[in-house]
């Protein structure tokens, strides 16, 4: 009906005069509808590639996450190459029963970056803890909720989060109509994505924290062993590392003290490449 009233309009005489104007109008809007398909179709091949990339990379990610998860005891491997946290249990119950504080302390720590929910790894340290006169660390409800999963799984939640906020970004050009939906998925994306951000924060400490694992390891006024002893770190304390030199690494106690200590009377929670194949069983 709306063509009809732009090619015909009646005049005075009753003849039909179709002009110039109308004639390029018409042919914008037949133009315009011929086009559309075309560019619907290019659309919707790019979205259909962009969604199985999506599928293969998410696929990918769910087998890694899953095989790093179930990785256990091999046949004709010790518990410390495997480095899970059951053997990490283990070796610390072990040293635990054996009167090494220190070292069943940093087991128990370690074990429990790999298994934050486990329960019996929380009360044995605790219970060891108490045992030797150490308190707990205290956290608060932020941050025990952003480490209530294994740091690799939350980096791959984050990067899942940041390919759903971007294919969401994208995809809302394609389908306005979608922009509800498309909104909540970016929106889910981007909570991911910080979540695992929030995560690898909290946890950047860990990287720096060490277990005294020698009884009364003295802490000297300078790296050298011919220094003067400021006071004594207790069996299983934990301590921050600020420095290195040499030997000895500077700490840092709960409670604002400073002092250098040997290398060899400290190990750090998050373990160095030759730490995993060599588990410290000092005295």
């Amino acid at each position: 009906m709306r063509l009809f009233q732009i090619l015909t309009r009646q005049v005075a005489t009753g003849k039909i005069k179709v002009t110039q104007k109308l004639l390029h109008r018409l042919h914008r809007e037949t133009d315009g509808k011929h086009h559309s398909k075309p560019h619907a179709r290019k659309h919707h091949g790019f979205t259909g590639l962009f969604c199985v990339t999506l599928a293969v990379v998410l696929t990918l990610s769910i087998c890694l996450a899953r095989e790093s998860i179930a990785i256990g005891p091999q046949p004709g491997q010790t518990a410390s190459a495997t480095y899970s946290a059951a053997a990490l249990f283990n070796q610390a119950n072990a040293c635990a029963r054996d009167g090494k504080p220190g070292v069943a302390i940093l087991n128990y720590e370690r074990a429990q970056l790999l298994a934050p929910t486990d329960a019996d790894i929380a009360a044995n340290l605790h219970f060891v803890r108490a045992k030797a006169g150490l308190p707990d660390a205290s956290e608060n409800w932020l941050t025990r909720s952003l480490t209530c999963v294994r740091p690799n799984t939350m980096a791959w939640l984050g990067s899942f989060g940041l390919v759903l906020a971007g294919m969401s970004i994208l995809l809302v050009r394609l389908y306005p109509q979608r922009r509800l939906t498309l909104h909540s998925s970016t929106f889910a994306g981007a909570l991911l994505a910080a979540s695992a951000i929030a995560n690898a924060i909290v946890m950047w400490p860990k990287a720096n924290e060490a277990v005294v694992i020698v009884r009364d390891a003295p802490a000297l006024t300078s790296p050298v062993l011919a220094a003067e002893p400021l006071f004594k770190l207790r069996e299983g304390e934990t301590v921050t590392v600020r420095a290195e030199h040499k030997d000895f690494e500077l700490v840092q106690t709960s409670t604002g003290r400073s002092g250098w200590v040997g290398r060899a009377d400290l190990s750090r929670v998050v373990p160095q490449s030759s730490d995993r194949s060599q588990p410290p069983n000092r005295t």
